[in-house]
């Protein structure tokens, strides 16, 4: 049969009884002669074309295409689409004109015909899902996209939305409006065009309209801040947008313009968080409706924007409440740095004593939850729980002022503070419950016990018990011993990574728990009470005397 188009022309040898009794190699030992019994030699005559075994049933295709057409693919992501037909030929470009739909164009006509011919005979699957595939309705993206749109678009709608912000307490640049609406679709352009007391206008083009309808319908009157900036959203008459720099008012996320690529490529924009707006509400989005761009978030690899997980999983956000006024990042720092890597914390200025620490990792993130929940410090228990927020997004305006002067968010991912950046560090650590022995170390051989009780006067935290040193060849350790856990807790997060000079050496004095419950002298010197404790027991002593000799009298 001569070959029509369809699959690789494959020529199969038909065996007939003779090849299956070793007919060609010579007749062996007992073989009989050809006779009428035996069947005759089928090889010429014509071969069928084997039927498909796997992939969907055929289908009526679209008449061939270079655009691939891709449905049923809301669990996919525009990289698991580009790396598995890439190997069919080379790919000019992916777009998705809705949530489950994306449209692949091909170099040439031919590749894109021997891909469906293919998966009509082979069947075709990305991560285990077997997609729709079909010719796309154009021979080029735009045009295939342009009729795409032009189909679905049956309510007047446009892919340019008109975002006003009333009331705009707080600064709304451009980055803060890609934050809104990014999560609901992939945004084109953002143009900030006027900005008065009453409101902020602006204009946000998506690159199709469904995108747009579905961010219009999320956003639509919920309040970016607490009890203000709220958004007024509709569709705009505008059909593109222009822009010629990227700013807080104006930025183009296409790279299409080379006249402000370069400055695209600096300034990377926020991926999709729902951690975008402070504390407030889901701006109308359900906790189970897809997202895109969140799909790799629970596989290790490259993330949404091209981070690379650790093996402790993605990063975690954590909530914490019931904070004292006296607490701010560094110190919160201080005492979540021993249970996992901190890459942000946030207090949140519309609601006093809450804050939001981005861990990470979830193993850091659960190391938090097991040790440090309903714990007390600085004189409150704190509470924390698991966030639906996937990061904590650190705007460039300016950071608001907690009541001890130190600023409200600070970020930790450079700090050579973390104790669990590398598996050499982290094999130091010792996951325990906060207890009231403390554990310091790291500081010079010069220093005494006397000099580390001044430190922690100095810095206005609990008088300990009892204090115990240990010097080895590198730096002077020791132990703490406080009345109770609350006590060591709040010396953990005052004095924990305070940095000073002493006698000309530089000093870094580090903290962790112990988890003992009483203070062990094996390795160290015998533990000295400290000079309040020796005053207390002397004033007891001066007491007990006296009452003796009243008694006596």
């Amino acid at each position: 049969m001569p070959y029509d188009g369809r699959g690789p022309d494959i020529k199969r040898r038909r065996f007939d009884d003779d090849n299956l009794r070793g007919r060609g190699r010579g007749r062996g030992r007992g073989r009989p002669e050809r006779g009428h019994h035996e069947r005759p030699n089928r090889r010429d005559e014509p071969i069928e074309q084997p039927e498909p075994s796997q992939g969907r049933p055929k289908r009526e295709r679209a008449l061939p295409s270079r655009v691939i057409q891709i449905g049923q693919a809301e669990e996919l992501t525009e990289d698991d689409i580009r790396s598995a037909l890439e190997v069919f030929g080379e790919i000019r470009g992916v777009v998705s004109p809705s949530r489950d739909i994306f449209l692949v164009e091909f170099s040439t006509l031919e590749r894109s015909v021997f891909f469906i011919n293919h998966t009509d005979n082979h069947g075709f699957l990305i991560r285990f899902i077997s997609p729709d595939l079909n010719y796309g309705p154009a021979q080029d993206l735009p045009s295939a996209m342009a009729t795409f749109t032009a189909k679905t678009n049956t309510s007047g709608a446009n892919h340019v939305l008109e975002v006003n912000v009333l009331k705009p307490m707080y600064p709304i640049t451009s980055e803060v409006l890609h934050t809104i609406a990014s999560p609901h679709g992939r945004v084109s352009r953002i143009v900030i065009h006027n900005r008065t007391e009453e409101k902020i206008e602006s204009l946000i083009e998506f690159d199709s309209i469904m995108s747009a309808e579905a961010c219009k319908e999320a956003i639509n009157g919920a309040d970016v801040y607490a009890g203000c900036c709220t958004l007024d959203v509709k569709f705009s008459k505008a059909q593109s947008l222009n822009v010629f720099k990227n700013d807080d008012d104006t930025f183009d996320y296409t790279d299409v313009n080379p006249a402000i690529a370069a400055s695209n490529r600096k300034r990377e924009p926020q991926g999709p968080s729902e951690d975008n707006y402070g504390d407030r509400h889901d701006m109308g989005r359900g906790p189970g409706r897809p997202r895109r761009g969140d799909r790799n978030m629970d596989r290790s690899g490259p993330g949404p924007r091209g981070e690379t997980m650790g093996p402790g999983g993605p990063p975690a956000v954590l909530m914490v409440h019931g904070l004292d006024s006296t607490m701010n990042p560094s110190r919160l720092f201080n005492i979540f740095c021993m249970y996992g890597d901190v890459n942000k914390i946030k207090f949140l200025m519309t609601k006093k004593g809450i804050a939001m620490v981005e861990m990470k990792n979830s193993r850091g993130a659960d190391n938090v939850l097991n040790h440090l929940n309903r714990a007390k410090v600085l004189g409150s228990q704190i509470s924390i729980s698991p966030s639906k927020h996937r990061e904590v997004v650190v705007y460039n305006s300016a950071p608001g002022i907690l009541e001890d002067g130190s600023e409200n968010v600070q970020v930790f991912v450079n700090s050579r503070f973390l104790r669990y950046s590398t598996e050499k560090k982290a094999a130091k650590n010792r996951l325990v419950d906060p207890s009231k022995i403390l554990h310091f170390f790291a500081l010079p051989l010069e220093v005494d016990e006397d000099f580390v009780l001044k430190l922690l006067e100095d810095k206005g935290c609990p008088t300990p018990t009892s204090i115990s040193m240990h010097k080895s060849e590198v730096c002077s350790a020791g132990l703490l011993e406080f009345d109770s856990t609350e006590e060591a807790m709040d010396t953990a997060a005052i004095a924990n990574h305070m940095q000073g000079t002493h006698k000309g050496t530089r000093y870094l004095m580090k903290i962790a728990f112990t988890g003992k419950k009483s203070m062990p002298v094996e390795n160290y010197e015998e533990a000295k009470p400290t000079a309040a404790v020796k005053a207390k027991d002397k004033k007891e002593d001066e007491v007990e005397i006296n009452l003796s000799r009243n008694f006596n009298d």
